[in-house]
């Protein structure tokens, strides 16, 4: 299944370069929300479990890639066409691209599943729930790639030094259902990778991985780890105690920024 907006660019979708990453990403996953929504029949107000508990959508892992030389820019007119690739419950597979006169100049992809805390007012623990899903799944052989992925970087070794701690603040970060929203977690490591190549020519990430593995209360602190060679960067996010947070892999080559 399929859905598209529309939109003309203009400084809120902007970075200083192209789409913006931290834009891309929350529209990405309000047209994958759309669809799944239309699919299940339920606002998201109604995914409810068989407990009557309220259910989540949440970003288990996801991929951006930006045509850093065929940018999006101010004024141009824009589609972000988002397909549904795979369902198994209750995880969903889509993509979004983000089309100008027909030529794709960066993309999203979302990994998501549904969840639902195991201890209440706790952001620490969840546990995956199917009870919502009513409809068939499709292509799961793409899920469970995702899946045997998402497993494998849980312990994938990076050895960067700590280029930003960084105090989560639930007023900015956290959504409606009050855990930190998945593009905080991206536009923090960006952060850190900028901190940590100050200085430098400019890099700008043309792809960037992030696996979620854990999320945080109001206050805690997130350390970044960052590691870089050449024009590969990788982010880790961890809490104070060293629990792995999530992962961020990225390929950020020299970009020259145009004056204005």
């Amino acid at each position: 299944m399929q859905y598209t907006s529309h939109f003309t660019a203009g400084l809120p979708q902007l970075d200083v370069h192209t789409l913006s990453e931290d834009w891309a990403l929350a529209t990405a996953l309000e047209n994958h929300w759309i669809i799944l929504a239309e699919l299940l029949g339920l606002k998201p107000s109604e995914w409810l479990d068989a407990r009557g508990e309220r259910m989540y959508g949440a970003v288990i892992a996801l991929t951006t890639e930006f045509d850093l030389e065929n940018t999006i820019r101010e004024d141009d007119r824009f589609e972000a066409r988002t397909t549904i690739h795979s369902i198994r419950k209750p995880h969903a597979l889509s993509r979004t691209e983000y089309v100008v006169d027909g030529q794709v100049r960066a993309s999203v992809q979302l990994f998501t599943s549904f969840i639902k805390r195991t201890e209440r007012g706790s952001n620490k623990r969840f546990s995956r729930v199917r009870d919502v899903w009513k409809g068939e799944d499709h292509d799961p052989e793409l899920v469970d790639a995702q899946l045997d992925l998402h497993h494998a970087m849980k312990t994938e070794p990076v050895e960067g030094r700590v280029a930003m701690e960084y105090e989560v603040n639930r007023i900015q970060d956290f959504n409606t259902a009050d855990f930190m929203y998945f593009k905080n977690f991206v536009r923090i490591a960006k952060a850190a990778e900028w901190r940590q190549n100050r200085g430098q020519p400019t890099r700008l990430n043309a792809t960037r991985s992030f696996w979620y593995f854990g999320n945080v209360g109001d206050g805690e602190e997130i350390v970044v780890h960052v590691a870089r060679d050449g024009d590969r960067v990788d982010s880790v996010l961890a809490d104070r105690d060293g629990r792995r947070l999530g992962l961020s892999r990225a390929t950020a080559p020299v970009v020259e920024i145009a004056e204005r």
